[in-house]
């Protein structure tokens, strides 16, 4: 067995070794000029977010079987292109009691809506600027105001608790039941005309694309906060600018974008460089932490070598 680590920086050494226990592996990373070659030349191929897995990268015909990446959505993967190649996609999609215990991008949805309500990122570059204007960054609190979860899965529902603890009222938005109790249901336009915040956590699929498009942000409560750690697509991303700039929606913080990771004319980073104030962007660091990289990464690792296992004759 041949295994490439495409994107090996900070690559959990527990799963290497685990790999390395059943065949040679290649830790490297790789320009997408050189995927198709990757292709032809391993039985595994793994890899984070950095390409969008295509039928022209694949080939007509690639050794490859297995196709890894440590992450719950995948629409930068061309899923029918794999089936017609017959390579197997192993990722955490579905993984739900595992995922349980990775809670980095519930973490960060709050630190993005506090670092949005407190201003931190401009508080801290005024201070950088040798500047002392307390009264400037005058914020708003979480505290006895409104959220709306809009996906209660496992992510929703970890989120929710959050939000809960820090005295919120909490509603979720989901056509599924959820286990969580003392959470109500709620239509999403009727929770959006009311949620002081609203948190995305949705799959990425066709019918959730521009779930929150114009129609929703003319209906959302004057001045919400709206953040977004799902997929960049669950969003109507011009539209949310639009709300923003006319000030009906109060902040907007996004760790994800649509089309990511070509973001160079991307609406949102040239809004950024304008200056268009209450927008907070991170580069999809949601899950990007030491112990959620070492849990996953272990885990898909035991999850490729049973799915070869099961492929072998």
């Amino acid at each position: 067995m041949r295994v490439l680590i495409a994107e090996p920086d900070d690559f959990s050494p527990e799963a290497v070794a685990l790999l390395r226990r059943h065949g040679e592996v290649d830790l490297r990373p790789v320009a997408r000029a050189d995927l198709q070659q990757a292709f032809q030349e391993y039985d595994v191929v793994w890899f984070r977010l950095a390409h969008r897995i295509d039928a022209e990268v694949l080939g007509s015909e690639p050794r490859c079987k297995v196709l890894a990446t440590p992450v719950t959505g995948t629409d930068h993967i061309d899923e029918a292109a794999l089936a017609e190649r017959g390579i197997e996609l192993v990722c955490l999609r579905g993984e739900t009691e595992f995922l349980r215990r990775v809670r980095a991008t519930a973490e960060l949805t709050i630190a993005l809506a506090l670092g949005l309500i407190r201003h931190l990122p401009a508080a801290a570059d005024s201070v950088r600027a040798g500047e002392w204007d307390r009264d400037r960054f005058r914020g708003a609190e979480l505290f006895e105001k409104e959220a709306l979860v809009v996906g209660m899965g496992r992510l929703g529902q970890i989120v929710a608790g959050y939000l809960r603890a820090l005295g919120m009222r909490v509603r979720g938005v989901d056509p599924r039941p959820w286990e969580m109790e003392g959470i109500p249901s709620v239509p999403l336009h009727e929770g959006l005309s009311t949620a002081d915040l609203v948190t995305l956590h949705v799959s990425y699929t066709p019918s959730t694309r521009h779930l929150i498009g114009p129609r929703e942000l003319e209906i959302v409560k004057p001045g919400a906060v709206l953040v977004n750690t799902s997929r960049g697509g669950i969003l109507d991303e011009r539209a949310a600018l639009e709300a923003l700039a006319s000030g009906r929606l109060g902040g907007l913080a996004l760790d994800v974008l649509d089309g990511e990771p070509d973001v160079s004319n991307h609406p949102v980073v040239e809004a950024l460089r304008r200056g268009e104030p209450n927008l907070l962007v991170v580069p999809h660091i949601g899950g990007n932490t030491r112990e959620s990289f070492v849990k996953t990464e272990l885990f898909i690792a035991e999850k490729v070598l049973r799915t070869l296992r099961a492929a072998t004759p």
